[in-house]
C-alpha cells in the first residue's frame, strides 16, 4: 500500500511540475500545446490515483470521469497547436498529429459506450 501511495504522489507531483512549467513557458511566449493536452488528460487521473490510494474510491471515480470528459478538449488543444505550428511554417510532428487524429475517435467510442451502458441499465 505504501508503494502505491508513493507512486500516486509521484505522479501527482510530476503533473504539478508540468503545470508550473506550462505557466512559465506561456509567460515566456512559448507554449507547448502537446504538454497542455497531456496534462488535461493525465492530471485528473493523477488526482484520482492519489484519492484511490487513500481509499476515496467514489471521489477517484469522479476524477476519472473528469479525465474521460477532457479527452475531446485535449484533442482540440492538439489541433490548435498543430494549426499554430503550420501557420508559423513549422513541419508536422507525427506523434501529436497521430494523437490529434485518434483522440476524437477515442472520445466518440467512449461516448457511444457510455450511451449503450446507460440504455442497458434503463
Amino acid at each position: 500500500m505504501a508503494a502505491k501511495k508513493g507512486f500516486s504522489w509521484g505522479l501527482a507531483v510530476a503533473m504539478g511540475v508540468m503545470a508550473v512549467s506550462i505557466v512559465v513557458d506561456w509567460s515566456r511566449g512559448d507554449l507547448d500545446w502537446d504538454v497542455v493536452a497531456f496534462l488535461l488528460v493525465v492530471g485528473p487521473h493523477a488526482v484520482g490515483e492519489v484519492l484511490r490510494a487513500y481509499g476515496r474510491d467514489r471521489a477517484a471515480a469522479r476524477a476519472d470521469a473528469v479525465s474521460n470528459w477532457l479527452v475531446l478538449p485535449a484533442g482540440v488543444v492538439l489541433w490548435a497547436g498543430l494549426i499554430v505550428g503550420w501557420s508559423r511554417g513549422e513541419g508536422t510532428p507525427w506523434l501529436p498529429f497521430a494523437a490529434a487524429v485518434l483522440m476524437p475517435l477515442g472520445a466518440a467510442v467512449m461516448g457511444v459506450t457510455a450511451l449503450r451502458r446507460r440504455r442497458a441499465v434503463a
